[in-house]
């Protein structure tokens, strides 16, 4: 078992990575599943906000009445210290001074000079009241050249501006069921992007240590046959897998509360395909003659990049017909499609859904394929 004990010495080497993708993925997992209503994520800011008004005409008094409207207006203070002071104990997020001639300047079109401020530094608070400011100035102008009067512009700039937006977060039309319900579905839908991680940054390192040429030599010249290299070799690769698969369900039935039921575990078994498939994908990538760091690269492009395109990040729904026309020739796209049927998204039906687990077999299978022929390939150029 002398090449067995090698594969795990260097998964030993190697698992710094993976084990860190695995702690991020499972607190954002159960933090993402554990969440309240999604409606509550779109609320207004309101920012604490000094006015200093030198100017002290009907033009600036508007304005700080709008300010005050839509954030909280409070004092900073009457000098530099108290101003300062302020500022960077975060009691206030922004002083906005109206220069003296403000409503002179504003009725004349011109729109340099109208305001000061005091800020620790630029942040979003600054941005934004900057960006509310040149909106509210423009509209207010707009208004006054249309022919209406100060009193007039100055009160539809307050409409227009203060108009409130609402919001409606998209919601699926289904909840799931108590087996497999939309929350913890969650969990689910994020694993290909961490399988593919973890199998590309783990599995896919070592192999591609055990193909280089100097160790592939040794190997070949010791009293180890080939087919014991093999087969220890996949002997170690498929004790991983399956470890890799099952640390994740247990996790998952933490979160779910206890032992799987119902259509709980046809998303355990989906997720245990996407697995074999997650390992084919580093196999594949591993027969290339690719140095260690590379695969970090290609582990963010894989991973980031087969997740977006399919659906893992972004619904299916929501997404443009191109792209998903595109995600079809990958294989997440076809464990998402599972999933989305397990939860209610699509309607279930078992030969679909065995069609689903079918495909993503067929990739597995075609890659491991592809692996055989660039390795015979590479071998026939050595020996040449």
């Amino acid at each position: 078992m002398q090449v067995c004990n090698l594969f795990f010495k260097l998964l030993r080497r190697n698992m710094k990575t993976a084990v860190i993708f695995t702690a991020v993925f499972l607190v954002i997992a159960f933090a993402i599943s554990g969440s309240s209503d999604k409606s509550e994520m779109f609320k207004e800011n309101r920012l604490s906000v000094a006015v200093i008004d030198n100017d002290s005409s009907e033009a600036s008094k508007a304005l700080t009445d709008f300010i005050g409207s839509k954030h909280e207006l409070r004092d900073a203070g009457s000098d530099m210290a108290e101003i300062t002071e302020n500022l960077y104990w975060e009691s206030v997020n922004y002083v906005l001074i109206i220069n003296e001639g403000f409503e002179q300047r504003l009725t004349a079109g011109e729109t340099e000079d109208l305001f000061g401020e005091y800020r620790v530094h630029d942040d979003f608070s600054t941005v934004y009241m900057k960006t509310v400011l040149n909106e509210y100035v423009k509209t207010a102008q707009a208004c006054l050249a249309a022919g209406s009067s100060l009193t007039e512009a100055l009160q539809q700039t307050s409409e227009a501006v203060g108009m409130n937006t609402e919001v409606t977060y998209s919601k699926e039309s289904s909840e799931g069921s108590e087996e497999f319900s939309s929350s913890f579905a969650v969990y689910f839908q994020y694993m290909p992007y961490i399988l593919i991680s973890v199998m590309l940054s783990a599995l896919g390192v070592v192999l591609s240590s055990l193909n280089k040429k100097g160790v592939r030599y040794r190997t070949e010249c010791s009293a180890v046959s080939p087919r014991s290299v093999t087969l220890q070799i996949f002997a170690g690769a498929a004790v991983f897998v399956i470890a890799v698969w099952l640390i994740y369900n247990i996790a998952g039935m933490i979160m779910y509360g206890g032992i799987f039921r119902g259509k709980a575990w046809l998303a355990a078994l989906n997720s245990l395909i996407f697995t074999l498939v997650s390992a084919s994908i580093a196999i594949f990538v591993s027969s290339f003659d690719l140095e260690d760091n590379v695969f970090s690269v290609i582990t963010q492009i894989l991973g980031l990049g087969i997740s977006f395109l399919c659906g893992v990040f972004v619904p299916l729904s929501v997404m443009n017909s191109g792209v998903i026309s595109a995600a079809r020739f990958l294989p997440a796209y076809w464990y998402i499609r599972a999933n989305d049927m397990l939860i209610g998204r699509e309607a279930f039906s078992a030969g679909s859904f065995t069609g689903f687990l079918l495909i993503e077999t067929g990739f597995a299978v075609v890659l491991l394929m592809l692996t055989f022929v660039v390795k015979r390939s590479r071998a026939h150029e050595t020996a040449a």
